[in-house]
């Protein structure tokens, strides 16, 4: 007896190991799989301008990693006693000029340099609302608090997206010609505009991306969206606010993720990770006795054999954590 709607997904050649080096950008979908890779050991740059959801502020931040722009005080605006990027989410945001301006750059320079280098670049489109700022005339990934009544608030054509999302590839391939390109749709509602704009607005994405990969047959989809609307289709698997993904849902979809781009090696490697990194959650009692001694030294021979096994990933940390 089947009591969900499996989800197809198309199979991915192109297999991602340790070796490669993987862009995630956009919503906060990509920063849950980024924090997944992470915590895997990946080479990884998630989020380089922070949680950014609408096509056109994406492609804000590709032409900006193209050719480092760097920014200037010209660049960022001071409000409520904060200096701020519109282009940046506000955890670059600071007190101090300066202090903004350095945590823009610095990230700036080296994921330009991460972008020329990516073997993959996975991409999570959020909603296809804007905000429009009345003045400057830019799409904002962040509105920082500013009035309102500073912004436009619409919706993206079809042809913004579609036109923005292939200016986004085209940058991509510029800057690393065999990158392959992942899109997916993230499952998290946007309801501040009501369940209809949202419902609108994913359809924006879901068919600007059909039409993107009508042009470019390389492109890949992965149906994050659909897996959690059809297959996890119940309140259970959302997180309290029942609008993001519970931790469950996000482990299941992360399941589906290594069955797709990782191959039997790669799975198996991420396991034995998993494993380790389950035991640096342990929490003792007393930390004295004989027993955790042995549980340290135990999980510490085990990091030491995994760095001897897979010499190309980085076990420092574990090691550390497990040394006495």
């Amino acid at each position: 007896m089947i009591l969900q709607t499996p989800v197809e997904i198309s199979s991915f050649s192109a297999k991602i190991t340790h070796h490669h080096r993987i862009l995630l950008m956009g919503s906060c979908f990509a920063e849950n799989i980024g924090n997944k890779l992470a915590e895997t050991k990946f080479t990884t740059d998630c989020n380089p301008f922070g949680t950014v959801y609408n096509p056109v502020s994406l492609l804000h931040c590709f032409e900006m990693l193209e050719k480092p722009k760097l920014f200037t005080k010209d660049d960022i605006f001071y409000e409520n006693g904060i200096w701020n990027s519109f282009y940046h989410h506000s955890r670059f945001s600071n007190t101090d000029a300066n202090t903004t301006l350095k945590n823009i750059n610095d990230r700036i320079i080296s994921s330009s340099e991460f972008l020329h280098k990516a073997d993959f670049l996975f991409i999570t489109l959020g909603t296809s609302w804007v905000y429009e700022h009345i003045e400057k005339k830019i799409v904002v990934s962040n509105c920082h608090k500013v009035p309102a009544s500073q912004f436009k608030h619409r919706l993206l054509t079809m042809d913004e997206t579609v036109n923005s999302l292939q200016q986004i590839i085209e940058i991509a391939k510029n800057c690393k010609r065999n990158i392959s390109i992942i899109f997916s749709v993230s499952p998290v509602q946007h309801l501040k505009d009501g369940a209809h704009a949202n419902s609108v607005s994913k359809s924006v994405l879901l068919v600007a991306l059909y039409k993107i990969q009508e042009i470019n047959k390389d492109i890949f989809y992965f149906p994050a969206y659909e897996i959690l609307l059809d297959e996890l289709r119940n309140y259970r698997f959302y997180a309290d606010d029942m609008i993001h993904p519970s931790s469950k849902s996000v482990e299941y979809i992360w399941e589906k993720f290594n069955n797709t781009f990782f191959d039997a090696l790669t799975i198996g490697i991420i396991k034995e990770i998993e494993k380790l990194r389950h035991s640096m959650l342990h929490k003792p009692f007393f930390c004295e006795t004989e027993d955790f001694k042995k549980f340290m030294q135990h999980n510490y021979a085990i990091a030491c054999e995994l760095n001897n096994k897979y010499p190309y990933i980085e076990f420092k940390a574990e090691k550390d954590f497990f040394a006495m």
